[in-house]
């Protein structure tokens, strides 16, 4: 599976976890329950967010993958203290 694919996964259960955090508290404690609400004016809004998601993670898998989150590293403690080690 892909970065893409892993980042809507992620996606899809933040948006469950905020269906069952919805439905467990908010609608059964108040008179909330979204009865009037029609969902069809966000259905591109919907296709964007996932789309973009898909796209982000894709994104962040060739440029983890490629080496270029790591080419500019430099070199921190893990170097001096080797050469210490070395010494003795």
């Amino acid at each position: 599976m892909g970065f893409g694919a892993i980042a809507v996964a992620i996606l899809l259960f933040a948006v469950l976890v905020a269906v069952w955090f919805y439905g467990q508290f908010i609608w059964a404690f108040t008179q909330w329950d979204l009865a009037n609400v029609s969902l069809a004016p966000f259905k591109s809004l919907a296709q964007l967010i996932i789309v973009a998601t898909f796209v982000g993670g894709t994104c962040v898998g060739l440029w983890c993958f490629s080496g270029a989150a790591w080419r500019n590293r430099k070199p921190g403690r893990m170097g001096s203290s080797t050469n210490r080690r070395t010494a003795r």
